[in-house]
């Protein structure tokens, strides 16, 4: 159905009349108005009942008027949304995010140094590395900050941010002086949940147990931010990265473990074909 016929139609319909119609649509009134007699014989109804120059809307009419008038307003944000497609200063982009991202402010950060405009429309998703990674290649998201990065043969471009080390933190009340691993046997250790991120509580285990000892996990929590606050109150041990360091608590004491060589990496990944130019925009203002 040509949507000419169809906002042809609407004006026909609001204004009632063929000849101020065709004026408002800047033709002439012949090929309006054959331009609704082949839109009812598509449709195989009448629309309008016709007195002169007056028309009236049938019931049938005013349905198809019901369905027509929506139809035309998203037609209408649509085509515009197309237009900002190509623009760099506008449209939406889709950023997956492990916590790390947010709480080292490099996200934060990135995007302040976009200088967003009104146009723009940034949408943040925090995920673990494997989603982002499929909903990547599924183009749901434009860009990945994740830890785990994807492999060397995969669609995609990828750039290390940053290595840290990892530290323990523990409840002020019964921080250790100087933690060994032969003095950390007999404490409660708070980790986050294995099923969310398996490799990397395999990678931990090995780690501490390479060191001689493995830490008793006695609570499990959904992300280190958890992990953290759980320290506050006293319910345990913990390991975080070191930009958590810096919003620990009064409460909690941070420090460095230098007979654990293990630290985090946060890596940025977007598509090798990406073309959008506000995703082009966004590297810009990462580098």
């Amino acid at each position: 159905m040509d949507i000419k016929l169809l906002r042809s139609f609407a004006v026909v319909a609001r204004l009632e009349h063929i000849g101020q119609a065709a004026e408002r649509l800047n033709i002439s009134s012949s090929p309006l108005s054959r331009q609704i007699q082949l839109l009812e014989d598509e449709l195989g109804v009448v629309l309008f009942h016709r007195e002169k120059k007056r028309l009236h809307l049938t019931t049938e009419g005013e349905k198809f008027l019901d369905e027509v008038g929506p139809f035309l307003q998203h037609y209408d944000r649509l085509k515009e949304h197309g237009k900002h497609l190509g623009r760099a200063n506008s449209g939406r982009i889709d950023i997956g995010y492990v916590e790390a991202a947010i709480h080292s402010r490099l996200l934060p950060d990135t995007l302040a140094a976009l200088d967003l405009s009104p146009d723009i429309d940034i949408r943040l998703h925090a995920m673990r590395s494997k989603q982002q990674l499929e909903q990547l290649q599924d183009r749901v998201i434009d860009i990945a900050f994740l830890h785990t990065p994807p492999a060397a043969d995969a669609p995609f471009c990828q750039k290390k941010i940053f290595s840290e080390p990892v530290m323990l933190a523990m409840p002020k009340a019964k921080a250790l002086p100087d933690p060994t691993p032969a003095g950390l046997h007999n404490h409660p250790w708070i980790a986050e949940q294995e099923s969310l991120n398996p490799a990397a509580r395999s990678r931990l285990l090995e780690a501490c147990q390479k060191r001689g000892f493995t830490p008793r996990i006695s609570l499990e929590v959904c992300g280190p931010l958890a992990a953290l606050s759980c320290v506050e109150a006293g319910l345990g041990f913990t390991f975080i990265q070191q930009s958590l360091a810096s919003i620990a608590s009064d409460n909690v004491t941070v420090v460095t473990l230098p007979w654990l060589p293990l630290d985090v990496t946060l890596h940025m990944v977007w598509r090798k074909e990406e073309t959008k130019p506000l995703v082009q925009r966004f590297l810009a203002a990462f580098r």
